[in-house]
Protein backbone atom coordinates (compact mmCIF):
# COMPACT_ATOMS: atom_id res chain seq x y z
CA UNK A 1 0.00 0.00 0.00
CA UNK A 2 1.24 3.68 -0.85
CA UNK A 3 -1.17 6.36 1.20
CA UNK A 4 -3.99 4.00 1.17
CA UNK A 5 -3.95 3.30 -2.54
CA UNK A 6 -3.24 -0.55 -3.94
CA UNK A 7 0.34 -1.34 -5.62
CA UNK A 8 -1.55 -1.86 -8.89
CA UNK A 9 -2.44 1.36 -9.08
CA UNK A 10 0.92 3.37 -8.56
CA UNK A 11 2.69 0.65 -10.11
CA UNK A 12 1.33 1.98 -13.40
CA UNK A 13 3.50 4.91 -12.68
CA UNK A 14 6.80 3.14 -13.83
CA UNK A 15 5.85 2.72 -16.99
CA UNK A 16 4.95 6.22 -17.34
CA UNK A 17 1.63 6.95 -16.33
CA UNK A 18 0.76 9.13 -13.52
CA UNK A 19 -2.50 8.56 -10.79
CA UNK A 20 -5.49 11.80 -10.80
CA UNK A 21 -6.26 13.38 -7.24
CA UNK A 22 -8.60 10.71 -6.99
CA UNK A 23 -6.09 7.75 -8.00
CA UNK A 24 -9.16 6.24 -10.14
CA UNK A 25 -8.32 7.18 -13.62
CA UNK A 26 -4.70 7.42 -14.91
CA UNK A 27 -3.23 9.48 -17.17
CA UNK A 28 -0.15 9.12 -19.84
CA UNK A 29 1.83 12.12 -20.04
CA UNK A 30 2.82 13.57 -23.21
CA UNK A 31 6.80 12.93 -23.77
CA UNK A 32 8.02 16.18 -24.17
CA UNK A 33 12.21 17.80 -25.42
CA UNK A 34 12.82 17.23 -21.60
CA UNK A 35 11.36 14.20 -20.67
CA UNK A 36 12.84 11.83 -23.57
CA UNK A 37 15.03 9.63 -23.06
CA UNK A 38 14.29 10.64 -19.21
CA UNK A 39 12.27 8.10 -17.63
CA UNK A 40 12.81 9.12 -14.28
CA UNK A 41 11.57 13.01 -15.51
CA UNK A 42 8.42 11.25 -16.75
CA UNK A 43 7.74 9.63 -13.45
CA UNK A 44 7.80 12.93 -12.06
CA UNK A 45 5.75 14.08 -14.80
CA UNK A 46 7.93 17.43 -15.24
CA UNK A 47 7.71 20.24 -17.62
CA UNK A 48 10.08 22.48 -18.31
CA UNK A 49 9.88 26.25 -20.64
CA UNK A 50 12.03 26.68 -23.90
CA UNK A 51 13.31 28.87 -25.43
CA UNK A 52 14.74 30.51 -22.57
CA UNK A 53 18.28 32.52 -22.42
CA UNK A 54 21.18 29.70 -22.64
CA UNK A 55 22.66 28.49 -19.15
CA UNK A 56 18.95 28.73 -17.84
CA UNK A 57 16.06 26.52 -17.15
CA UNK A 58 12.76 26.56 -15.62
CA UNK A 59 10.99 23.41 -14.83
CA UNK A 60 7.79 22.83 -13.01
CA UNK A 61 6.75 19.76 -10.87
CA UNK A 62 3.19 19.39 -9.56
CA UNK A 63 2.58 18.25 -5.98
CA UNK A 64 0.88 14.74 -5.89
CA UNK A 65 -0.10 12.35 -3.16
CA UNK A 66 2.93 10.05 -3.58
CA UNK A 67 5.31 12.79 -2.91
CA UNK A 68 4.06 13.80 0.38
CA UNK A 69 5.66 13.11 3.46
CA UNK A 70 4.66 12.04 6.78
CA UNK A 71 3.62 15.89 7.70
CA UNK A 72 2.12 16.14 3.99
CA UNK A 73 4.69 18.55 2.81
CA UNK A 74 6.44 17.10 -0.91
CA UNK A 75 9.11 15.33 0.45
CA UNK A 76 12.61 16.76 0.14
CA UNK A 77 14.16 14.30 -1.84
CA UNK A 78 11.68 14.89 -4.59
CA UNK A 79 12.55 18.95 -4.05
CA UNK A 80 16.24 17.61 -4.49
CA UNK A 81 15.31 15.50 -7.17
CA UNK A 82 13.42 18.73 -9.07
CA UNK A 83 16.93 20.59 -8.38
CA UNK A 84 18.88 18.04 -9.98
CA UNK A 85 16.68 17.58 -12.81
CA UNK A 86 17.08 21.53 -13.03
CA UNK A 87 20.59 21.89 -12.84
CA UNK A 88 21.09 19.39 -16.17
CA UNK A 89 18.78 21.25 -17.94
CA UNK A 90 20.11 24.88 -17.43
CA UNK A 91 23.53 22.61 -18.06
CA UNK A 92 22.85 20.97 -21.47
CA UNK A 93 21.20 24.40 -22.82
CA UNK A 94 25.16 26.00 -21.95
CA UNK A 95 26.99 23.23 -24.02
CA UNK A 96 27.20 21.69 -27.18
CA UNK A 97 24.24 19.72 -28.72
CA UNK A 98 25.07 16.34 -27.81
CA UNK A 99 26.81 16.92 -24.72
CA UNK A 100 25.26 15.44 -21.32
CA UNK A 101 26.12 15.89 -17.69
CA UNK A 102 26.12 14.46 -14.49
CA UNK A 103 26.02 15.81 -10.92
CA UNK A 104 29.29 15.69 -9.23
CA UNK A 105 28.06 17.50 -6.13
CA UNK A 106 24.14 19.17 -4.69
CA UNK A 107 23.91 21.07 -1.87
CA UNK A 108 20.20 21.85 -1.14
CA UNK A 109 19.01 24.63 1.05
CA UNK A 110 15.25 23.86 2.38
CA UNK A 111 13.87 27.10 3.47
CA UNK A 112 10.38 26.32 3.78
CA UNK A 113 7.78 22.98 3.40
CA UNK A 114 6.91 22.63 -0.24
CA UNK A 115 3.18 22.24 -0.43
CA UNK A 116 1.55 23.03 -4.33
CA UNK A 117 2.96 22.91 -7.52
CA UNK A 118 6.77 23.90 -7.57
CA UNK A 119 9.13 25.78 -10.16
CA UNK A 120 12.84 25.51 -10.45
CA UNK A 121 14.63 27.82 -11.90
CA UNK A 122 18.13 26.96 -12.95
CA UNK A 123 21.30 29.01 -13.99
CA UNK A 124 24.81 28.29 -14.93
CA UNK A 125 27.24 30.12 -13.07
CA UNK A 126 30.40 28.76 -14.68
CA UNK A 127 30.91 26.71 -17.56
CA UNK A 128 34.19 25.08 -17.68
CA UNK A 129 35.43 22.06 -20.58
CA UNK A 130 34.53 19.60 -17.83
CA UNK A 131 32.92 21.16 -15.08
CA UNK A 132 29.88 23.65 -14.34
CA UNK A 133 28.93 25.08 -11.22
CA UNK A 134 25.49 25.43 -11.55
CA UNK A 135 22.64 26.98 -9.14
CA UNK A 136 18.90 26.44 -8.66
CA UNK A 137 15.93 28.17 -6.88
CA UNK A 138 13.09 26.59 -6.03
CA UNK A 139 9.53 28.75 -5.17
CA UNK A 140 6.13 27.77 -4.61
CA UNK A 141 3.37 29.07 -7.57
CA UNK A 142 2.79 31.68 -5.11
CA UNK A 143 6.50 33.01 -5.30
CA UNK A 144 6.93 31.66 -1.79
CA UNK A 145 10.91 30.21 -1.53
CA UNK A 146 11.43 26.84 -0.64
CA UNK A 147 14.98 25.35 -1.39
CA UNK A 148 18.45 27.08 -2.78
CA UNK A 149 20.52 24.77 -4.14
CA UNK A 150 23.89 24.87 -5.57
CA UNK A 151 25.74 22.07 -7.53
CA UNK A 152 28.73 21.12 -9.85
CA UNK A 153 28.46 18.76 -12.73
CA UNK A 154 30.89 16.71 -15.16
CA UNK A 155 30.68 17.36 -19.01
CA UNK A 156 30.00 14.08 -20.95
CA UNK A 157 31.29 14.57 -24.31
CA UNK A 158 29.48 12.43 -26.90
CA UNK A 159 31.26 9.28 -27.88
CA UNK A 160 32.81 8.87 -31.04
Amino acid sequence: MLNGFGYHQCHQMLHYTHCTPDMTQQQTSPETALTRNRPFYRHLDLRGDEGLPKGTSRLYLRGREEFLNSRGDIHGGIVAALVDAAMGAAMRSAYTAGEGATTVSLTVNYLEPAREELIAEGRVVRAGRSLASVEVSVSDKSGRAVAHAIGTLRVIKPRA
